[in-house]
């Protein structure tokens, strides 16, 4: 007994997993993207309720200024993906300058100043806040935006 079997449509799946494997770096990166908002944001609200103070006493330590609290708001971004390495990753940090009195100063530096505390900053930690409150966010949002991307990319025809 003999069994013919033909397959139809079976090379509109192969082109579609053709286009799939084509489009992972893109979709990677786009789900990437959108957990490192979720930290960004979780950041932002934390950078929002550190504590300020308008003058220290030289005898004890002293909580943000203002206007370091309003550059470390202002300076909080989300850093480029490198394309040249095979790891797809992002950071979420500060960067630049903030110019007081004509002295320039650091704005990550400040930022570690604050959380880590110094001899002359109270400590408010909360970057390792940030990271805990927001990973299970981060997770779930990239889990959804690359099943997402998926689906736009193949159509729907694997899920």
């Amino acid at each position: 007994m003999e069994i013919n079997v033909k397959a139809t449509g079976i090379d509109d799946l192969v082109k579609e997993l053709e286009t799939l494997t084509d489009t992972t770096t893109g979709s990677l990166k786009c789900s990437v993207y959108k957990g490192a908002g979720a930290v960004a944001d979780e950041m932002s609200k934390r950078v929002s309720g550190l504590k300020t103070s308008k003058r220290s006493d030289k005898k004890r330590k002293r909580d943000l200024y203002p206007y370091e609290k309003e550059a470390l708001t202002n300076a909080l971004g989300i850093a480029p993906i490198d394309g040249k390495s095979e790891v797809i990753n992002t950071k979420v940090g500060f960067d630049g300058y903030v110019e007081h009195n004509g002295k320039r100063h650091p704005i990550p530096l400040i930022a570690n100043a604050c959380n880590a505390g110094t001899s002359f900053m109270k400590k408010q930690a909360f970057i390792n806040a940030t990271k805990r409150g927001s990973e299970a966010k981060a997770v779930a949002e990239m889990q959804s935006e690359l099943e997402n991307q998926i689906k736009r990319n193949t159509r729907g025809l694997l899920t």
